[in-house]
């Protein structure tokens, strides 16, 4: 196997540490950050889709669920090893598009230099990553059918792309650059004209049909993804800054997500360490252009007035690659061992954080546990049912009460006969939300924002 002798390499090296560092981490926390505690809450079952998110991620967890019980670590292996593979496989696909050893390790490296990726990914993402991974993957198997169009490449290549639509629907973006690629290079051409695609567009459909019948069905699932995605993204067809509002936001984000390794190239170009000679226009370098033109027409298209660093990640990564094979280095080995000594350092400092802060009394969410709500839950409501007021309540509850079966009011895709004529309470937060109910009990000064909980009777 390729990856067996990769461990003896740095970048094996580093995707050992980084996974036993992100694993650690979760046990210095309280409580769940947000995306862990959504998957704890819902990994309780196994649907065909999770509100706005697909369901591959839950999936993954709920088997990860199934090995090591309902606690922490649960969900930090499962991201541990998504992030540790996502470096893997960069470092796989640069060596497969003939980069020598050294720009390999530089393309992983210099990730580092990317906040979002070394702090997001690192401590919080779930679906992004799985993205992340889904992406490389598919660029590794678009390198292995320019080579050979052999029939097992193209199951893979329906494998990829299942998992990736199943990841995040942001991988539509890739589908669309691919398909815009295929006007620039004819070797993709050769690779999707092919009777041989038919194995591809096969596996897909039945991947992905059971999915996409629960997403367009009549319980209106698609009209809440939309919204959803209005609201993330502040769509609206009526501001009138129609073109530039979209490609002001586009572009301001993608200069965020790299400012610190443009900053480091930069001074390097300066200083004479680096320069730059004119890129190979392969397929890569097509696929790039192809990708930055799917961007502009997509946040033009739907008028997205804001665009989150997270969600362009996965869709630069690949293009690491193309970045370290433009660039000439003065001394690449010196680059690479100062790279991978900050990398440890990174990595240090977010094993540390967690208790640093909580030792400096500096405030953080996941400093606060979810002790005193479940307490009075089990000694007044142990045998009924219990209703939170977001996933991010029904998460934290549910790692403290592994065999309870807990609702979220915000969980629009909980079937209705999950609810039926059922009686338990309701926690509700912020008495706002009391909506003329009567509570029974009462939380004061609950979690970091000293929130007010109030228990109300629950009749669904």
């Amino acid at each position: 196997m390729f990856f067996a002798p990769l461990f003896k390499q740095k970048i094996g090296l580093l995707a050992l540490l980084s996974f036993l560092a992100i694993t650690c981490i979760t046990f210095f926390k309280s409580a769940l950050e947000l995306e862990d505690a959504e998957q704890a809450y819902y990994s309780q079952w196994l649907r065909w889709g999770y509100d706005d998110q697909p369901p591959l991620y839950t999936w993954l967890q709920y088997a990860v669920n199934q090995v090591f019980g309902v606690q922490k670590g649960a969900f930090s292996v499962l991201r541990a090893s998504i992030f540790a593979g996502i470096l893997l496989s960069l470092w796989h696909f640069a060596r497969r598009m003939g980069t020598n050893k050294t720009k390999s390790e530089l393309a992983v490296l210099a990730l580092v230099l990317m906040p979002v990726f070394i702090d997001f990914t690192f401590r919080r993402l779930s679906h992004t990553s799985l993205l992340c991974l889904a992406i490389l993957a598919s660029f590794i198997v678009l390198q292995r059918l320019l080579q050979k169009k052999s029939l097992v490449n193209y199951v893979l290549l329906g494998l990829v792309i299942g998992v990736g639509v199943l990841s995040k629907y942001n991988y539509v973006l890739f589908l669309g650059a691919l398909g815009l690629a295929l006007f620039f290079d004819k070797g993709l051409q050769k690779i999707i004209f092919n009777k041989k695609i038919l194995v591809t567009v096969l596996l897909v459909c039945l991947l992905l049909s059971p999915h996409l019948c629960w997403l367009l069905g009549a319980n209106g699932y698609l009209a809440e993804l939309r919204e959803s995605i209005a609201l993330k993204t502040e769509s609206n067809t009526q501001t009138v800054l129609y073109v530039i509002g979209p490609l002001f936001s586009l572009v301001l984000t993608l200069v965020k997500l790299m400012a610190p390794l443009l900053a480091v190239v930069g001074l390097a170009v300066v200083f004479k360490k680096v320069r730059f000679r004119k890129p190979k226009l392969d397929w890569l370098a097509k696929f790039a252009i192809a990708q930055s033109l799917v961007l502009l027409l997509f946040f033009t298209f739907l008028n997205v007035q804001k665009v989150e660093e997270r969600w362009l990640l996965p869709l630069v990564l690949p293009y690491m690659v193309l970045l370290m094979r433009s660039m000439v280095f003065k001394m690449p080995g010196s680059a690479s061992r100062y790279l991978f000594v900050l990398f440890l350092a990174v990595i240090s400092v977010q094993v540390g954080r967690t208790p640093v802060e909580k030792s400096l009394g500096i405030p953080s969410s996941v400093h606060f546990g979810f002790e005193p709500l479940s307490t009075i839950l089990n000694d007044a409501y142990a045998n009924k049912q219990w209703m939170l007021p977001d996933v991010t309540y029904g998460g934290n509850i549910r790692i403290l009460n592994p065999h309870k079966e807990v609702f979220s009011r915000d969980d629009f895709s909980l079937p209705s006969s999950k609810l039926g004529e059922i009686e338990g309470v309701e926690v509700v937060l912020g008495k706002e939300s009391l909506q003329g109910r009567i509570p029974v009990e009462t939380l004061v000064d609950f979690g970091k924002e000293k929130d007010t909980l109030f228990m109300v009777p629950l009749t669904e």
